[in-house]
């Protein structure tokens, strides 16, 4: 669940004036119980698929540098869950209120703790980024993977330093860094598009959007000034689902939009009307 500003302003003003009464009190907010995270060793967690696995080591090797970190196996992050001065980053099938069994998979930054002898779900989450349909086998997700290790690396520094954001929960792009995609061009694989999405709106996009079969190999080869679409669904969706859908700059790794919808029968997986007007809104608007 999204906390209001109004509310976590409340939570934390409860948990000073608390201190405050009791002198001897503790404080507890989450900002202070992960404020060790740049000190503290991160496990990143193999899964134990030797292509992913080596792509994820490379990625945490060349680009981690928020805290020190070990590599470890699934059991031995089975042994190690439950200490409070270590923390995991961990491939964790995500499972929605109204889902029968995971849709997706997420890779999720936890603190250990004696909660995690109930299951990752209990366990501190600081924050967590969809990587793909929950019974795919890993493909495409990973040419994206050094972007979602910066961006995790960013959410969780900005939650370390800031009382706010330790508790604000889920993904969101600033307008100004939306507002980037006015010049650039636009790859859309095709598997990318929700089948709702309507002839009339394909054609009213602009020249400088395509549609590829595949766009993975614009972003690996680092294709100036342009931007890929990437979207993270059930392979079969369920009553309850979610479809994350993402455009990324295949020379700067940024990410420029990041939204979300629960898939129905008018909504299918990928991006939809409403996506394809809103980018073209910012387009025109900033083209001006």
């Amino acid at each position: 669940m999204k906390l209001s500003t109004r509310t976590l302003i409340g939570i934390i003003s409860a948990l000073i004036f608390a201190t405050d009464l009791f002198g001897q009190a503790q404080i507890t907010t989450k900002k202070e119980k992960i404020k060790n995270f740049p000190t503290a060793t991160t496990e990143i967690v193999l899964t134990g698929d030797e292509l992913f696995d080596n792509v994820l080591q490379d990625c945490i090797s060349s680009s981690w540098s928020v805290s020190p970190y070990e590599f470890c196996t699934k059991e031995q992050f089975e042994a190690l869950k439950t200490n409070p001065g270590l923390y995991f980053l961990v491939p964790v099938q995500g499972q929605f209120r109204k889902e029968s069994e995971p849709g997706i998979t997420l890779l999720t930054l936890v603190k250990g703790g004696v909660a995690a002898d109930k299951s990752i779900g209990d366990m501190m989450e600081l924050t967590s980024f969809p990587l793909k349909a929950a019974d795919a086998p890993f493909g495409r997700e990973m040419a994206f993977l050094p972007v979602i290790i910066r961006f995790i690396q960013d959410q969780v520094m900005e939650k370390v330093g800031s009382e706010l954001k330790a508790y604000s929960s889920g993904i969101s792009i600033k307008p100004k860094t939306f507002a980037k995609l006015w010049n650039k061009q636009i790859y859309f694989s095709e598997e990318d598009i929700s089948p709702q999405v309507n002839t009339e709106v394909i054609s009213s996009l602009d020249p400088d959007i395509f549609f590829d079969e595949d766009n993975t190999e614009i972003f690996e080869n680092g294709d100036y000034n342009a931007v890929v679409s990437y979207v993270v669904a059930p392979l079969e969706p369920q009553k309850g689902s979610i479809c994350y859908k993402m455009l990324i700059g295949a020379d700067t790794h940024e990410i420029y939009y990041f939204k979300k919808h629960q898939i129905t029968a008018s909504n299918g997986a990928g991006f939809l009307n409403s996506d394809m007007k809103a980018i073209t809104g910012v387009r025109k608007k900033n083209k001006r």
